[in-house]
């Protein structure tokens, strides 16, 4: 079961639990660390490792305050747990 949230773009809606189809895996570099951060894309928009959690519930939990703090965040399924990710908009994609 996916969920679909309304983006802020209103013609566009976006899946919460992403499947692999749905994003590539990647390093990103943001502009206040030389820090290379695992990261996924998702078209143009690039999101950094935030943490994982094994329970789907608290996933979720977690990113709704993400939500209630201004801040997009997605979900990736792994073997043992869920991985949250957050939209990092000043990140610049490495090779």
């Amino acid at each position: 079961m996916s969920l679909v949230l309304q983006s802020y773009e209103p013609a566009m809606k976006r899946k919460l639990f992403l499947t692999k189809e749905d994003y590539q895996t990647c390093h990103i570099q943001i502009s206040d660390t030389q820090e290379r951060l695992a990261a996924i894309a998702i078209g143009s928009q690039l999101y950094s490792f935030f943490k994982t959690v094994s329970d789907r519930d608290k996933a979720l939990d977690i990113v709704g305050r993400l939500y209630d703090n201004g801040n997009d965040g997605v979900i990736t399924q792994t073997p043992k747990a869920y991985a949250i990710w957050t939209l990092e908009s000043d990140a610049s994609r490495l090779n």
